[in-house]
């Protein structure tokens, strides 16, 4: 690879991970800080946990001896990036370690300028000498330095140490980019060009994403190589499935794809496939997204039998989470199944892992409706201790990573030490030191200053396929155990109003519409969502799947939905067009039968962006035909980065909708941001797709949308992408006259000029929109509307519902 100014450096060998638990017996500390309930996307604590603190301490300055370098395991990939990255989630805190080599010829002798970049620690040596330790360790925070190497005439190797502390979702990246003016050559010594270049073909033409069908995974490939190709498996989100490791053996790739068979103990699911190539002695891995299919369960009927249902489901099927232990002691399967999915579940919450607060709050229901039974007694002590000794606070003794400052954690861990408390009045709390009784009377006030905050401001979260589940938890909880009656009561309106805004989104069986905090698996692999599962139950339709966070406790409760909810799920005729605010933005819904789309409007326009997803179209034919626009955070599909390729904005657009039309403006002014925006579109999941002089149009059944942009075109796969840091997109959606509306969106333009985006025709104007919000339909001003405290404003109109 040749090195010109401004080239990164992007193939080393790799050695395998080498991580460790970090500070495991360490006591850590309780932290004297107030909550503040006024939630935000991605804001957390104001100081570095207790464990990174250490860490930096303990990590930044040590001596790393190159002579104990791991050997290499195989080359980096980077498909389109410039950044090497070993990102991911440990619920742990972890010290993760890798070892990179290159080697680089240089002309001459000389001290050559480099720029590198990285979350986590840097340490370099050029032919044995360390040329720079770099040692930030800002977590999920990259920084960069400028450095020069002295390189000798010829061959020079480098030899990289990277570390990192692994804190939930952690970015662990390197970067090197040269900057001096006398080209460089960087060699892999050792391995042949050609093994390493028919590698990175067959990788690059790999899909991002597939779903898999009959237990079978098709991939298109155009690159021709034969390699032996291995996968692991990897569950996403808490979905707590083990890692399935696979072996297909010696392959020959080509331009009719790949076949590959999956194991029958792989269930239904969105998961991370890492597929790892080897051809000589280069070995080369990259991740997709695939999801597998199988046939799901649904059906109508009555509430009660949706519920009854949808548990016994559960109790046979579900992810081995503590939902489907409940589920599966109420429908009377406590065998040998339970005792280890009871135990799987003990550990994670006695390690405190993040997101085991998810996992402690079933636990109590559990204790509270079978305690002495089902279990030896033995194991229920170990329950007890369980419950006892877990931290339920940052005020607590502790050194974890559990995280405690989004609505949802805040929830789970109030709910879990009140319903402690309330169960274990006198048992002394070891992280606390406080009695049960004094731990409930803490949750509660704290609850009641939850409740405060989010019955005024809304959720910042809205409408979030990922975390609605997770609110259900506490707010089922407290409905169904508390003693309290204000708690109840308030968890019940708030559950109320959870489900009548979800309904306006809830789109022929699937949780659908812009969402405050979402994931690539949610909108990807929407049928699997549990929000989805949630919409089948209480409103029928749809179908059931196997996540269970806070289903079985919906299923358990007495709780019946609002009976306006039911008509706005399931629509039948005319349009419903819908307005309320929620978490700093205001979302606005609209949908026919058999079509829908929603966006949150004028939400922190302008500014960087975290999970938010914006605008959302869902049609009723498919789940997969689905289309949306976003500014990517990531350039890699599938990645943990927050915002990432599919979800979220790196930096979020000026948004307007007015009734079935949406525009997006997007600014990119930051050189550091990706200067392109994308839709996504899986062609497949329509019956016409068509071209337009500056977009496209698509039919699912018998409705359509348009999608227009002022920027030129390219299409990749599932992507459509649009270069240009000032863009404009537009949208339409309907259905009926397929033929007359295709008619009608091939005469529109769109410019962007200015400050000021048009959708027109040679007549008139349909809609305008400026950088400060202001926006004209028609001819005439349109603007969210003004509404009156927690307001949800709806109408329907055409054929009388």
């Amino acid at each position: 690879m040749r090195l010109v100014a401004g080239d990164a450096l992007t193939r080393f060998t790799v050695s395998a991970p080498h991580n460790e638990r970090f500070a495991e017996f360490f006591t850590g500390e309780a932290v004297d800080a107030e909550m503040d309930y006024h939630f935000a996307n991605g804001k957390g604590p104001a100081q570095d946990s207790f464990c990174r603190r250490i860490f930096r301490r303990d990590a930044a300055k040590r001596k790393v001896v190159p002579e104990r370098a791991l050997p290499p395991a195989m080359v980096t990939y980077t498909g389109a990036g410039d950044t090497v990255t070993f990102s991911g989630v440990q619920t742990v805190a972890t010290h993760a370690q890798r070892w990179l080599r290159v080697t680089l010829h240089a002309s001459s002798a000389g001290d050559y300028p480099f720029e590198i970049a990285t979350c986590g620690g840097v340490r370099l040596w050029c032919n044995g000498v360390q040329a720079t330790c770099f040692t930030p360790f800002t977590r999920n925070t990259p920084q960069t330095s400028a450095i020069k190497i002295a390189l000798k005439a010829g061959d020079n190797a480098l030899l990289v140490h990277l570390d990192e502390l692994f804190e939930r979702d952690t970015i662990f990246s390197f970067r090197m980019i040269y900057l001096g003016d006398i080209p460089l050559e960087a060699t892999l010594p050792d391995l042949k060009d050609s093994d390493i270049d028919a590698l990175q073909a067959f990788m690059d033409s790999l899909p991002a994403t597939v779903t898999a069908a009959h237990q079978q995974l098709s991939l298109s490939c155009q690159a021709d190589v034969s390699l032996k190709l291995r996968g692991a498996v990897y569950s996403l989100g808490n979905d707590c499935i083990k890692t399935c490791l696979l072996d297909f053996g010696m392959l020959m790739t080509g331009k009719n794809g790949l076949t590959l068979p999956l194991p029958a103990s792989l269930g239904m699911g969105h998961y991370r496939l890492e597929l790892t190539a080897t051809r000589g002695v280069v070995t080369m891995s990259r991740s997709l997204s695939i999801t597998i299919m199988e046939a799901l369960p649904g059906g109508e009927g009555v509430l009660e039998i949706r519920k009854r249902e949808a548990l016994s489901y559960i109790a046979q099927h579900g992810v081995p989470r503590t939902g489907r232990l409940l589920a599966m002691l109420h429908t009377d399967r406590s065998g040998p199944q339970a005792q280890e999915l009871l135990i799987s579940n003990l550990q994670r919450i006695s390690a405190r892992q993040d997101c085991s607060d998810f996992s402690m709050v079933p636990l109590l229901w559990i204790w509270h409706d079978f305690h002495g039974e089902h279990f030896p007694p033995v194991l229920w002590k170990r329950v007890r201790s369980a419950i006892v000794g877990y931290r339920y606070w940052y005020d607590e003794l502790g050194n974890d990573v559990m995280w405690y400052w989004s609505e949802n954690h805040a929830l789970c861990f109030h709910t879990a030490q009140y319903l402690a408390g309330q169960m274990f009045p006198d048992a002394l709390f070891t992280a606390s030191g406080r009695r049960g009784r004094e731990q409930q009377a803490i949750a509660t006030q704290r609850l009641q200053r939850w409740f405060d905050a989010v019955e005024q401001q809304g959720f910042v979260e809205w409408n979030s396929a990922p975390y609605y589940p997770v609110d259900y938890i506490g707010l089922f909880a407290l409905y169904q155990l508390a003693d309290d009656a204000s708690l109840r009561q308030r968890a019940q309106r708030l559950i109320d109003r959870l489900m009548q805004t979800s309904a306006l989104h809830y789109q022929s069986g699937i949780a659908a519409g812009t969402m405050g905090r979402v994931y690539e698996k949610e909108l990807l692999a929407s049928s699997l969502t549990e929000l989805s599962a949630f919409g089948h139950v209480a409103w029928g339709g749809g179908h059931l799947n196997r996540k269970c966070a806070s289903l079985p406790f919906f299923c358990l409760s007495d709780y019946v939905p609002p009976a306006e909810s039911v008509r706005y799920a399931r629509l039948t005729h005319g349009a419903l067009n819908a307005h309320y605010s929620c978490g700093g933005g205001n979302i606005v819904a609209w949908k026919q039968p058999a079509v829908s789309l929603s966006s949150c409007v004028d939400h922190h326009s302008g500014e960087r962006g975290h999970q938010q997803h914006l605008v959302d179209v869902q049609f009723d034919a498919r789940p997969d035909a689905r289309l949306w626009v976003n500014h990517p955070g990531d350039v890699a599909p599938g990645s943990e980065a927050r915002p990432s390729f599919w979800a979220g904005n790196g930096v979020l657009p000026r948004v307007m909708q007015v009734e079935n039309q949406a525009m997006l403006l997007w600014q990119l002014d930051e050189p550091e941001v990706l200067g392109w925006t994308h839709l996504h579109l899986h062609a497949e999941a329509f019956d016409e797709v068509r071209p337009l002089a500056q977009g496209v149009v698509v039919r699912a059944g018998n409705a359509f949308a348009a999608v227009l942009c002022s920027q030129p075109l390219t299409v990749n796969g599932d992507e459509v992408r649009a270069e240009g840091r000032r863009v404009a997109w537009w949208l339409e959606v309907g259905q009926g006259d397929f033929g007359a509306f295709c008619q009608r969106v091939q005469a529109l333009r769109i410019t962007y000029q200015g400050d000021v985006a048009r959708v027109m025709d040679d007549q008139h104007t349909l809609m305008q929109l400026d950088g400060q919000g202001n926006c004209h339909h028609h001819g005439k001003a349109a603007a969210f509307p003004t509404l009156v405290g927690n307001e949800i404003q709806v109408t329907v109109s055409g054929d009388a519902q």
